[in-house]
């Protein structure tokens, strides 16, 4: 399954960064998993932006594109397989003073609360959501990113 995690956000170089090392570490770690054939590819657009740009990245409803799509972004073609696409929006003011541990459990906890959403997609009929969540949990309690 390929996992990633988009960023919208107004937060630090050195915030970012961890954000793209969670989402390279769970990419890695969900590569050689399958949770049935309806889902090959899970992405997060956490949005964290100022106030004054809330306007502009409102938090999405949950999609799910089946079979194989082809789109451009920027002049790049981008082709997904059976994916699935969640928006995590975080208050701003509650994270842009954070650091590493406490910015990274904040995200998690928002990432396990969020693909509940999962459930309700009802082209979604053969995942094992229920796997799915509990190895997520257990790799994030794991890696101490959550406590158990």
């Amino acid at each position: 399954m390929n996992f990633g995690i988009a960023q919208y956000s107004n937060l630090s170089i050195d915030q970012s960064s961890w954000i793209n090392d969670l989402s390279n570490e769970l990419k890695l770690f969900f590569e050689e998993k399958n949770y049935g054939e309806d889902l090959n590819e899970l992405y997060f657009g956490l949005i964290t932006v100022k106030p004054e740009f809330d306007q502009f990245f409102r938090k999405k409803r949950p999609r799910y594109l089946s079979g194989e799509k082809s789109s451009s972004v920027d002049g790049i073609t981008i082709k997904t397989i059976n994916c699935a696409e969640i928006d995590v929006k975080l208050d701003y003011s509650e994270v842009f003073k954070l650091g590493q541990s406490e910015l990274i459990e904040i995200i998690c906890k928002a990432l396990l609360s969020e693909i509940s959403c999962l459930t309700r997609l009802s082209k979604l009929k053969k995942f094992d959501f229920t796997l799915f969540k509990s190895d997520l949990k257990d790799y994030l309690i794991k890696q101490s990113y959550l406590k158990g």
